[in-house]
């Protein structure tokens, strides 16, 4: 492990904990997860100020998922996929 200091506006911080904390996370957990996900996508894991689109586009792959066709057993799965 590393310890990382950075300079931030109190603001940001007090917000982002807050947000967190209903996550379940800490500041230090939420800053790792973002950087695992920097490395993860070799890049930024979001569009910089784009969070309406990608809030739509969010939306719509849960209603899709939401929609899709559920199985009760494995071997039901399994026998749908394997045709």
């Amino acid at each position: 492990m590393t310890t990382l200091n950075v300079r931030i506006d109190e603001k940001v911080k007090t917000r982002a904990m807050a947000i967190l904390a209903t996550r379940g996370l800490n500041l230090s957990t939420g800053i790792n997860v973002f950087l695992r996900q920097v490395i993860e996508e070799k890049g930024l894991p979001f569009i910089p100020g784009d969070s309406s689109l990608l809030r739509k586009k969010y939306d719509r792959e849960v209603m899709i998922a939401k929609k899709g066709k559920t199985y009760k057993t494995t071997k039901s799965l399994l026998s749908s996929v394997l045709k």
